[in-house]
């Protein structure tokens, strides 16, 4: 990207509102833990989930030249059935990080939300990064909605394939198996204890995915940039995304 100063960047993006608004519907559903290799941002609003546990996520997208907007909603998880207060921060910046413009939304029982509006001099790639709240011993986070609109191009969506393939620690003992296990894009699955399986897509469109290795057979649901979780129950993550 190429824009005159710093400063003039920083003082373009302002927030224009701080409302409370209820999540829209899910135009996409991709995240990304690596920094290095973002999710490619979609048209229309991009769901995801982010917690203390898991870590932060990354979007990319280019903008400009002219005037980008960005909305995050954030909506809190609950504890034992209570609602919990938490403090979701975004930041967003050029990729090689001559400016940064950084967000903190806080949510309770309903969820909120922050805008973002810059004008842009030349084309830009834009990455945004979004950070669970910090510490604790007790899982934190909860469920956001990206949306970028105006002098904005995207890139296209990550396969199925491409979504699944990384890094997992299992979250759940099978055949006592609980090393760190790789996915690997031919479908091949490895533990770190020399166990070996299968992955196979079962439905594109529901994110189901068989799992076979040992004696064990599972059907699982993937939240890209989260894990593996049971399809009956979201909450339980079975491999749960390192990288």
């Amino acid at each position: 990207m190429h824009l005159t100063t710093t400063s003039l960047v920083r003082r373009s993006f302002l927030p224009l509102a701080l409302c409370v608004s209820l999540l829209a519907a899910s135009a996409a559903h991709t995240q990304s833990l690596d920094s290095r290799h973002p999710a490619p941002l979609q048209p229309g609003p991009n769901t995801g989930t982010v917690d203390n546990f898991v870590g932060n996520n990354y979007f990319a997208f280019s903008g400009g030249p002219g005037q980008v907007t960005v909305v995050v909603s954030y909506n809190s998880m609950s504890l034992l059935g209570n609602a919990q207060h938490s403090t979701l921060t975004v930041q967003l910046s050029d990729e090689k990080r001559s400016w940064v413009e950084t967000r903190t939304i806080s949510s309770l029982k309903q969820s909120s939300s922050t805008t973002m509006v810059g004008n842009l001099k030349a084309p830009t790639r834009m990455i945004l990064s979004v950070f669970p709240p910090s510490g604790g011993l007790v899982r934190a986070g909860g469920d956001y909605t990206v949306t970028a609109t105006g002098a904005v191009k995207f890139d296209p969506p990550l396969s199925p394939i491409e979504q699944i393939v990384g890094t997992y620690t299992p979250m759940s003992v099978h055949d006592n198996e609980d090393t760190a296990a790789k996915f690997e894009p031919n479908g091949r699955l490895e533990f770190a204890s020399g166990t070996t399986g299968q992955w196979k897509l079962f439905d594109a469109g529901s994110h189901l995915y068989t799992v076979t290795f040992a004696q064990t057979r599972l059907s699982l649901k993937l939240i890209p940039g989260r894990g593996l979780v049971d399809p009956r129950d979201q909450s339980i993550i079975v491999f749960q995304r390192t990288h």
